[in-house]
């Protein structure tokens, strides 16, 4: 190590296994002989231990880096996970950089308020040696309560939909020393954000518990982010009907409940003729729009227990549930095949489109979802082939039932 660093090694319990000479100066340790931890060689202008509960992050793998005032300055921290060959997390290995002066640089209560209020971050810690609880200026902002109240219960906070959850998250054993849990919290007039709770209990010398700290963390941008990235994973970008994936996970779900009601469910395989004449003539935005407006025509002719899907390109699958006889399958492809041989307007045009519309009924001509589907593209092509603008509806080949677990599944 360099001694000029700010650099340091911890075991599991937060003990200091290793630190360079000019962290010893720094926190004015001297030669101590006996145990130093994390809290003694940080003395945190800020409230809660923030540094000590970093590592506690640490330990759990995670890689962490934050801004803090410590010793007279404001120093970024970064911290490592330290794992063993087996891949245990022994350890913690942690560096700090000055990026201010000393007196400069010092973070006023007022300045970390506002840090905690841009990070969307709170603090409370609870003495349990008193029973009072104080709140960070950040918490008190995001909840929209006064910091100076006389009483805070955090759970006071949490969203009725939510609140089982959290049981269950603080019912394990290791709650009882430290948890993470998601969920959200509702406040002032029905606000509503998601967040990423982390509490540590604290003990003393002789391992009594004397106080807990948590902390808030507003993650509601991030949680709204992988529901958007969930909804592009399962929904056609231009349409925005289903997409494959999901066809596949609806298709799976309609077998079973055919099995479960004894019903039908007819696969209708949808292609458009002349539409690459659209394409080519009027330009690929015009092709686009020709396919929002089939799209939102799909959507307005079927049932909203149906399912609508695009594969790519002119091709549509839609699934018909509850049906009791093929006729009824046919009759519902033959309906579409009607409405569909209509004028479209895209901009100034008005453009008519037909289509050629492959027809696989559930469970009588299969229960595994690829085989339905590939059944339905060939009749769809077998319409292709005979001229298109029609349906074809295939004479089911024995039923193939899927293992039992896909169906219990689904």
């Amino acid at each position: 190590m360099h001694d000029q660093a700010l650099i340091w090694n911890t075991d599991s319990h937060l003990e200091i296994t290793s630190f360079t000479a000019r962290l010893r100066e720094l926190a004015g340790i001297g030669d101590v002989q006996g145990r130093i931890s994390v809290s003694d060689l940080w003395r945190e202008d800020v409230p809660y231990g923030i540094a000590a509960l970093a590592h506690r992050w640490a330990l759990d793998g995670e890689s962490v880096s934050f801004e803090a005032p410590a010793h007279g300055g404001t120093y970024r921290f970064d911290l490592q996970p330290l794992y063993a060959p087996g891949g245990t997390v022994i350890g913690v290995s942690g560096c700090a950089t000055e990026v201010a002066a000393a007196q400069a640089g010092r973070l006023l209560p007022h300045v970390y308020a506002a840090a905690e209020h841009h990070a969307g971050l709170g603090v409370w810690h609870e003495d349990l040696r008193t029973g009072r609880t104080t709140i960070s200026s950040g918490l008190a902002s995001m909840l929209g309560i006064d910091p100076a109240a006389p009483s805070f219960a955090v759970r006071e906070f949490d969203h009725p939909d939510d609140r089982a959850e959290i049981a269950r998250a603080l019912s394990v054993p290791e709650a009882s020393e430290r948890y993470t849990c998601d969920h959200r919290v509702r406040f002032g007039e029905s606000r509503v954000r998601t967040v990423r709770e982390r509490v540590e209990t604290v003990f003393d010398e002789r391992g009594m518990a004397i106080a807990r700290i948590g902390t808030l963390v507003d993650v509601s941008d991030f949680a709204e982010r992988i529901d958007e990235l969930a909804d592009l994973a399962l929904c056609d970008p231009l349409t925005r009907l289903a997409n494959r994936a999901l066809l596949l996970e609806r298709l799976a779900a309609a077998v079973a409940r055919t099995a479960r009601y004894g019903t039908l469910s007819a696969v209708l395989f949808v292609d458009l003729d002349g539409f690459k004449n659209v394409n080519d003539t009027l330009g690929h935005d015009a092709g686009d729009h020709l396919l929002k407006e089939l799209a939102h025509y799909l959507q307005s002719h079927f049932r909203p227990t149906d399912t609508i899907a695009r594969l790519g390109g002119d091709e549509f699958v839609v699934i018909v549930e509850d049906l009791y006889t093929e006729e009824a399958a046919i009759s519902a492809a033959q309906k579409l095949s009607n409405g569909l041989t209509r004028a479209f307007h895209v901009g100034a045009h008005s453009v008519t489109i037909d289509a050629s519309i492959g027809v696989a009924v559930v469970p009588r001509c299969s229960t595994v979802p690829e085989e339905l589907l590939a059944i339905a593209d060939r009749e769809m092509y077998a319409v292709k082939r005979s001229g298109g603008g029609g349906v074809k509806l295939v004479a089911c080949a024995p039923v193939r039932k899927p293992p039992s677990d896909n169906l219990q599944s689904a």
